[in-house]
């Protein structure tokens, strides 16, 4: 009989070190009134980033600033894949982040708005900004442009956003563990039904929207879906540009395609296809 193969005993102590790390990353998290997504996101972010030299910003003196914001439940860290490439291709990167599940997305992007009407004014930003916002960050984006008027961004990028809201909310906002887990602010607006998804949105002539698509990822959601948001609610109408990739809500933030369409469009203004 053949004795089945097992994996070196090396390998399975680096997986329950992992394990216990993030475990214990968690606790300290939970404890120290910080983002509990951070261990995940560091983690999900170390591998290197994709490099590509004709996408380096221009060499014309002129400070390009790119300013991220994160989705629900995330931290910082979930686009630090994102704004290392970013910061390798020439660019300045602002990558606040904010309590996702203790506010509103109108107090998100008030805060967002003011650090960025704050540092303009003290001329600590070049002339062009850029955002890049990942799922409810990008909504969080939108506010802070409403509150900015007079603010005209070089280019805003939307990754896996729910423009008008997305219908997993509504399916799953009743359910007793989602305030507890996701809070009952700014998750609870992501319900399409929300009065917020009735205003404007600015600046869509310059922006471009990057949507997953798994095909029927998720039952739950009609249609195709990055299995979080649908390709419907991704697609941002009246933008400057559109691509689809094959990626789930969560990966797409620090997926390679996904860096180097948001490079490929803060240059040119439009993806690659």
């Amino acid at each position: 009989m053949t004795t089945p193969e097992r994996a070196p005993r090396g390998g399975r102590r680096r997986v329950v070190a992992s394990v216990l790390t993030v475990a214990i990353g968690y606790g300290l998290a939970c404890v120290l009134g910080l983002p509990p997504s951070m261990p995940f996101d560091v983690a999900w972010n170390l591998l290197d980033y994709p490099v590509d030299a004709s996408l380096r910003v221009e060499a014309d003196g002129q400070r390009r600033v790119v300013v991220l914001q994160h989705g629900l439940w995330r931290s910082p860290w979930a686009l630090w894949r994102l704004e290392r490439a970013l910061i390798a291709h020439g660019y300045e990167v602002v990558n606040p982040g904010y309590l996702s599940t203790r506010t509103t997305i109108e107090a998100a992007g008030e805060a967002l708005a003011d650090h960025v009407s704050r540092a303009h004014a003290a001329s600590v930003y070049g002339a062009k900004i850029a955002f890049v916002g990942h799922s409810m960050g990008g909504l969080v984006v939108q506010e802070a442009m409403r509150q900015l008027p007079t603010l005209t961004p070089s280019a805003c990028v939307y990754v896996a956003v729910p423009h008008r809201g997305a219908s997993l909310c509504d399916m799953r906002k009743r359910w007793w563990i989602f305030p507890w887990i996701m809070g009952d602010g700014a998750a609870m607006q992501l319900s399409p039904g929300h009065p917020l998804h009735r205003r404007p949105i600015a600046h869509v002539e310059r922006s471009g929207a990057i949507v997953g698509d798994l095909g029927e990822g998720n039952a739950a959601i009609v249609g195709h879906d990055d299995g979080t948001v649908s390709v419907d609610e991704a697609t941002l109408t009246g933008a400057a540009d559109r691509v689809v990739l094959p990626c789930g809500h969560t990966r797409i933030a620090s997926f390679d395609e996904t860096i180097r369409q948001v490079l490929t469009f803060l240059k040119l203004g439009r993806f690659a296809h």
